[in-house]
């Protein structure tokens, strides 16, 4: 990974900023025992205000536990995190124990060596409360990098009550969202709502699920063919033309408050969020299933981790910050302030904790409990890397204004797609 060092000069100042501004973080000494000596390491992670409330009290709690571990904090909110922590990558000084992007993992440690080994710390860090096909998310070239904490993926947020005022069950086809158009477009109303997130995972399941393709190949490899990549074009644009959809830049959150938008696509995350849209103006809100083609071999929808931790390769603690990251994980204290705030734990200890103090419940575990049960497949880092992203939103633009005809746009967003992973 190349910084410049204008870009290292810039994050250090930042760095040193944001020390400043969370330095009110940092936790305050515990009383040692006579003659013993006070290891200290330090944990980092973005987040909300109220993100920081709960795990600066667990911190304190785990201090109180284990008086011969002081941890330092760095937080801030997410705007400027990752600059942040290239900066420190660089400079070999990141934190012992890092909050990260499933994508930045593999951007740090693209042979598997950029962190500690936490296989090599199951003394302290319990991995027994993981499937090993959930461990595998962290893993590159078989050393486990990093730890994911929940999982995410795109769940189908409808207004129940809008379908049911139009006699329509929920779709579970493609097919089925443009029959919706033929019934709610007369009152102006549209099926679905999709931002450039949604309006990209949906396009790449309905080209998979169409032709059989892999989008990103085990081994990395843009593996779509100019064909595949005419279907995404052709099928959002169909989405706008016929009515499912509003084309991105004219839609609005709004849309679902007015009840203009019948459903939504968004993260395990976020899906509490927007029922709570429906829910605020009096309709119902559920989670519905992934459309499928009939007879297709692929479903196409794809999944990551929310975020993961990772211990730097660097800790003089390794032990220590095994220890933080167990207690990060899988302790009372933490679990009972996060809840659900980062998604439903893979741990499962956390998750039992949660069940226990009924936790476990509402859309948010809807959604996750629909991903649990669809076919999905692990996003490729560079899945969601905007250059692609942005060539298929540009070529459709493209064809739905009449500036360029289909086939030209799809040559021209193939070749930028297939580029992205030739450099």
């Amino acid at each position: 990974m190349k910084i410049s060092k204008k870009m290292i000069a810039l994050g250090l100042c930042f760095t040193t900023f944001t020390s400043m501004l969370t330095s009110c973080g940092t936790t305050d000494n515990m009383a040692l025992v006579e003659g013993s000596s006070q290891k200290e390491i330090t944990f980092s992670w973005w987040g909300s205000d109220s993100r920081h409330e709960y795990t600066i009290a667990a911190i304190k709690e785990f201090e109180k536990q284990n008086p011969d571990i002081k941890v330092n904090l760095e937080y801030s909110e997410f705007t400027g995190f990752q600059l942040k922590t290239d900066v420190q990558i660089a400079a070999h000084t990141e934190a012992d124990i890092m909050q990260l992007n499933y994508s930045w993992v593999s951007n740090y440690s693209p042979d598997g060596s950029g962190f500690y080994d936490l296989e090599q710390l199951s003394d302290e860090l319990d991995l027994s409360n993981y499937d090993d096909d959930v461990l595998d998310y962290g893993r590159i070239n078989g050393t486990l990098n990093a730890l994911p904490i929940a999982q995410n993926g795109q769940v189908f947020v409808y207004n129940e009550t809008l379908y049911q005022k139009y006699n329509l069950d929920l779709p579970t086809t493609w097919d089925d969202f443009f029959e919706a158009a033929e019934v709610m477009n007369d009152d102006g109303v549209y099926p679905l709502d999709i931002g450039s997130v949604a309006m990209w995972l949906l396009s790449v399941a309905y080209a998979e699920q169409t032709s059989g393709h892999v989008i990103i190949s085990e081994d990395g490899d843009f593996t779509f063919t100019e064909q595949d990549v005419r279907t995404m074009i052709s099928f959002y644009c169909s989405l706008v033309e016929k009515g499912v959809v509003k084309e991105i830049s004219k839609r609005s959150d709004d849309d679902l408050l007015d009840e203009t938008a019948a459903a939504t696509v968004q993260w395990i995350n976020s899906a509490e969020k927007y029922g709570e849209y429906f829910e605020s103006i009096g309709d119902t809100s559920v989670i519905g299933t992934t459309p499928l083609l009939s007879g297709s071999s692929r479903s196409g929808w794809y999944v990551r981790p929310a975020t993961m931790y990772a211990i730097s390769a660097n800790t003089q603690y390794p032990e220590e910050s095994a220890k933080l990251l167990n207690f990060l994980v899988s302790s009372e204290e933490m679990t009972l302030g996060q809840q659900l705030d980062k998604g439903i734990p893979f741990n499962k200890k956390a998750k039992e904790i949660l069940d226990e103090n009924n936790m476990l419940e509402g859309l948010m575990n809807d959604a996750a409990t629909t991903i649990d049960n669809t076919e999905t497949y692990l996003m490729n880092p560079k899945f969601e890397d905007s250059v692609l992203s942005d060539a298929l939103y540009n070529a459709c633009v493209d064809v739905l204004y009449g500036d360029t005809s289909l086939n030209s746009a799809a040559h021209t967003a193939y070749k930028e797609m297939k580029e992205n992973f030739t450099e």
